[in-house]
């Protein structure tokens, strides 16, 4: 059937063919009626001209009419908003997004002014109103300006200074490089061993603790992979970058209540995911405090590690850091990147910072990044154990010190016999998961820390009955001689109490930390940390068996890290799914990274031992009681939950 012709062309419609054929859009239709087998002399009339000319049809398209159009089954579809009224707002929002695009430069400049204005009126405001409270906004400001400025004059006038004077320099030190090497070196390690000597000469334990750091290093090279082939450099700048920042945490008072300050605002900041436990298990939620405030609290970390991996913060902190290690330490690129990784990352995360170049990596940088895993804790972890009610200043200081320990004790135990092929730092990209908005990261985030918890969960459960069921065969077996007492805890005891003394423990306090030590390294760093906050409590409560502050402060650095048992495979899993080609690789140096990784948590605590002086620390209060308090919670019931319902719950008094 033919199209009819409307006698009024502002009335135009387009009419159904016949039953066989479907209607289609205007669009549609002209494209149609261009084949010559589908026109005929009314198609023509309505449609286009051979000339080229555009017939009634075509130009109806221009006109603000409406156009009716049907679906396959016949049914009109009136389409409303095709009108005048929409076409204005069409071209109304055109123009606006013109004027934005043409000026968009203009604009940005003035936004950023006018909050630049409004932010300095309110950070005077702040200072002038309460200087002390106001602190923490300083110095962010500071630091945030810092880094603006740098980047400025990095951009604008980095080429210029390095002609000027970097380039000079780097040839003169490339020149005379061997005399300068050998020189500093042999100067800064007399002057590092004789500032220890004269510093601990009037305190035994820290001489102890040096002792035990020289008999740490001289074990490792002993049994190091080649002896012949260890560079001292990594090591002793690895000394070096430790006993530096024990210093500015353990020696100044600015240092010491700066990381003190940042540990308890890590800790408020995490005390705000019990309004979210409160919200999902209910107003008793904290009757079950593992499972629904430490838990929780790595979900909550892990979603906002996500969030400044988004913004490009954590890349920013790890890239600097890096180039940092790589620059002092002069490791490759790949195993400085890894390591820096790690200060916030898991052993199983962070070696996806660099798991393009795990294919190509040498032996000696899989033993690295082994041992990295192994000698530092992750954020979620790091959370949980404040949530236990441990020092975040410590844990902090701990984990940011088991970078550059990590590094130098893997290149001693594992030293570099291949050539890397990953030279500068600059020329690796981290790799990170990509989300499409901060809500995506957010959720992304939780989602992937949901394994880690359950994992972490499930460990406990079954270390804890595995521990129960050794305990008593130990109890039993020994009760036949005549020694019922004997438990797995004291066997631990026993075991690592003489490296408890050598680290510097107060010998009174070494059986207690011995078991601590043997927990770690058979069972898991997340039970230890339990069985510390136990005995620290202890120690507020004035119950046994307790420790010192100073022994307290040597074993969490020997306890902060994923270096025990189940750590193999864990490391194992991880490293062989990034790189399954190199499996035989990984499998023959896991071991010896664990033993790495040990080493370094012990070298760290060590080098705490040698700076700790006077037995004043941070008042401890155990995270239940701290967060029970800010919920308002009665002081009688806190004290029956946190002694009886938790100790209880974990069976580890």
């Amino acid at each position: 059937m033919d199209y009819e012709k409307p006698h009024n062309p502002r009335d135009l419609e387009l009419l159904p063919q016949d039953e066989s054929k479907v209607n289609v859009t205007v669009n549609i239709w002209e494209n149609k009626i261009k084949e010559t087998d589908l026109l005929d002399d009314d198609d023509v009339a309505y449609g286009v001209h051979d000339n080229g000319k555009a017939g009634p049809l075509q130009k109806r398209r221009h006109s603000c009419e409406k156009i009716d159009i049907a679906d396959d089954d016949g049914d009109d579809l009136e389409d409303d908003t095709d009108n005048c009224f929409t076409r204005g707002v069409e071209r109304v929002q055109a123009a606006i997004y013109g004027f934005f695009n043409k000026y968009k430069r203009q604009l940005k400049i003035g936004i950023v002014v006018i909050a630049l204005i409004l932010y300095a009126i309110y950070f005077c405001y702040a200072l002038y109103y309460n200087f002390e409270e106001a602190v923490a906004l300083l110095v962010i400001t500071v630091f945030v300006v810092f880094c603006f400025a740098y980047a400025y004059m990095r951009d604008n006038f980095g080429s210029r200074i390095h002609s000027a004077i970097c380039m000079p320099l780097t040839a003169f030190a490339d020149k005379h490089w061997n005399v300068i090497r050998w020189l500093s070196g042999l100067v800064i390690v007399i002057l590092v061993i004789v500032w220890i000597i004269v510093d601990t000469s009037k305190n035994p334990s820290n001489m102890m603790s040096f002792v035990g750091l020289i008999t740490i290093v001289v074990f490792c090279f002993v049994f190091s992979k080649h002896p012949s082939k260890v560079r001292w450099r990594p090591v002793i700048w690895g000394l070096i970058l430790q006993i530096i920042l024990a210093l500015l945490i353990l020696r100044t008072n600015w240092g010491f209540e700066a990381f003190r300050s940042l540990g308890n605002k890590i800790n408020t900041f995490l005390n705000y995911v019990e309004a979210g436990s409160e919200f999902v298990f209910g107003e008793l939620w904290y009757n079950h405090y593992f499972i629904f405030k430490v838990l929780p609290i790595m979900i909550f970390l892990s979603s906002v590690i996500s969030c400044l991996y988004y913004v490009g913060l954590i890349q920013l902190i790890i890239g600097k850091l890096a180039w940092f290690l790589q620059f002092t330490m002069h490791t490759s690129a790949s195993e400085s990147l890894n390591a820096a990784g790690n200060v916030f990352l898991s052993m199983s995360e962070s070696p996806l910072l660099v798991a393009p170049y795990m294919k190509t990596m040498t032996k000696s940088e899989l033993h690295a990044v082994a041992t990295g895993g192994y000698a530092t804790i992750a954020g979620s972890i790091m959370g949980a154990a404040i949530a236990f009610g441990l020092s975040p200043s410590y844990l902090i200081t701990a984990s940011v010190m088991s970078a550059p320990a990590a590094l130098a004790i893997a290149k001693l135990f594992y030293p570099e016999t291949e050539k890397s092929r990953a030279d500068d730092v600059k020329d690796v990209k981290i790799n990170i998961a990509k989300y499409r908005n901060i809500i995506d990261a957010l959720s992304g985030g939780a989602m992937s820390a949901i394994p880690l918890a359950v994992n972490i969960a499930a460990n406990f459960i079954v270390f804890l009955a595995v521990l129960e069921f050794l305990n008593a065969m130990l109890s039993w077996a020994g009760g036949l001689v005549g020694y019922p007492q004997v438990s797995f805890e004291l066997i631990c005891a026993w075991v690592f109490m003489p490296l408890a003394y050598l680290m510097g423990v107060d010998w009174e306090d070494c059986f207690v930390v011995g078991e601590l030590l043997g927990m770690k390294i058979v069972t898991s760093v997340t039970v230890s940390f339990k069985k510390l906050a136990i005995i620290l409590e202890n120690r507020e409560l004035g119950l046994e068996p307790t420790i010192s502050a100073r022994s307290e402060v040597i074993v969490t650095y020997a306890l902060c890290g994923f270096s025990h048992l189940c750590g193999i495979g864990m490391t194992l899993g991880a490293l062989v799914g990034i790189a399954p080609e190199r499996r035989d690789d990984i499998s023959s140096i896991v071991v010896r990274a664990m033993i790495a990784g040990n080493a370094a948590n012990f070298l760290t605590a060590c080098i705490a031992g040698i700076l700790y002086e006077g037995d004043v620390v941070p008042t401890l209060v155990n995270a239940t009681v701290t967060s029970m308090v800010a919920t308002g919670f009665e002081d009688a019931t806190l004290g029956n939950l946190t002694l009886n319902n938790v100790t209880e719950t974990i069976s580890l008094t």
